[in-house]
C-alpha cells in the first residue's frame, strides 16, 4: 500500500503544477472518456437523477449526467492544488462569499456553530476555505489504511483545522468542541451505518439520513448553516452559506431530518450538475421496497 500512496502523492504534486483554470478545462475534455470507463457510476448517476427529477426527459438527464462527470473529474484534478498550494493562494481563488459574514457573526457569539456541507461542487476546497476561521473542527470518515489516513490528515490539517474521525472518541470531542462555543463542519449526505439513520424525503424519495447532526444540534443548542463551494468555469469558486431552516432545531427527529435533506436540496439547486450524483444515496430502501440499483 505504501508504494501506491507514494505514487498517488507524486501524481498529485504534478497536478499541483497546473495553472488555475486547467483542471476544469481538462475535465471537460476527459469527462466522456471517464463515463465510458465508469459504466457503474454512470448508471448510478442516471438512476439518481431520474428519481430526483422525474419530469426531465432522457436527453436532459443524459446532459446532466455528463455535466456531473465533468465536475467529478475536475474534483480529482483539483486535489493536487488542494494538497500543495499555499493556503492563502487557494483561498484567494474564491470570488464572492454569499452569507459568510452571517457565519462569522455567529462564531463571534460563542454559541457554537455547525456547518453542514454536502458533496456539492468543490467540497475539498470548502474544507480548506473554512480553515480561515480559528478553532474549526471537521468530522471525517477514516479510510481503511492508516498510511492513507496519515497522508490525508497531513494535507487537510495544514491550515490549522482539527480533523476528528467519525468514531465514538471523535464524536465526544466534537460535542465538547461545539458546547464550548466553537465551529464544526459535517457532511450531511453520507449514508449512515446500521442503526445510525432514519428514512427522510430527499427530492421526495425516502433516503436513509444520518441522525448524528440533528442530535448534535439538539444537545448543544448551536446555530446551523449550510455551506457549499460552487465551481466556476474559469477555475475559480464562489462560496454559498445560508442558515438552516427552523425545522432543523425541532425535537421531532423526523422533522429535523427532513429539514437536513431540504437544506441539501437548496444547495443542489445552485447548480444541479455539481452534485455527486454517482454516489449511491438510495442504497438502503424502506422495508418492502425494491432496490434502486442493479
Amino acid at each position: 500500500m505504501w508504494p501506491v500512496i507514494w505514487l498517488a502523492r507524486s501524481i498529485l504534486w504534478l497536478l499541483a503544477r497546473l495553472p488555475g483554470p486547467a483542471p476544469y478545462r481538462l475535465a471537460r475534455r476527459l469527462a466522456g472518456l471517464w463515463m465510458r470507463l465508469s459504466p457503474g457510476k454512470r448508471s448510478v448517476a442516471t438512476i439518481n437523477l431520474r428519481a430526483c427529477y422525474p419530469k426531465l426527459g432522457d436527453a436532459e438527464i443524459d446532459a446532466l449526467v455528463r455535466e456531473s462527470f465533468v465536475h467529478y473529474v475536475c474534483s480529482i484534478f483539483e486535489t493536487g492544488r488542494n494538497w500543495y498550494w499555499p493556503l492563502d493562494q487557494l483561498q484567494a481563488m474564491c470570488d464572492g462569499d454569499a452569507g459568510v459574514k452571517l457565519f462569522e457573526e455567529s462564531l463571534r457569539h460563542g454559541k457554537g456553530v455547525v456547518v453542514l456541507a454536502p458533496h456539492f461542487g468543490a467540497w475539498e476546497f470548502l474544507g480548506m476555505f473554512l480553515q480561515k476561521f480559528p478553532d474549526i473542527v471537521i468530522l471525517y470518515k477514516p479510510p481503511g489504511h492508516p498510511g492513507l489516513e496519515k497522508a490525508l490528515l497531513q494535507q487537510r490539517r495544514r491550515g490549522g483545522a482539527n480533523m476528528l474521525p467519525a468514531t465514538a472518541s471523535g464524536l465526544r470531542k466534537l460535542y465538547a468542541h461545539v458546547l464550548a462555543g466553537k465551529g464544526a463542519g459535517i457532511l450531511p449526505d453520507q449514508q449512515p451505518g446500521s442503526g445510525q439513520g432514519r428514512f427522510a424525503p430527499f427530492f421526495g424519495v425516502p433516503a436513509l439520513t444520518g441522525v448524528m447532526a440533528p442530535r448534535l444540534i439538539h444537545k448543544t443548542g448551536c446555530e446551523v448553516f449550510f455551506a457549499v463551494c460552487e465551481r466556476l468555469e474559469g477555475g475559480r469558486y464562489r462560496m454559498h452559506v445560508f442558515p438552516a431552516g427552523e425545522g432543523i432545531y425541532s425535537d421531532d427527529m423526523d422533522v429535523a431530518l427532513a429539514e437536513v435533506n431540504c437544506g441539501v436540496e437548496q444547495c443542489i439547486h445552485i447548480d444541479p450538475a455539481q452534485y455527486l450524483w454517482s454516489y449511491k444515496r438510495f442504497r438502503a430502501r424502506p422495508e418492502g421496497e425494491p432496490p434502486m440499483y442493479p
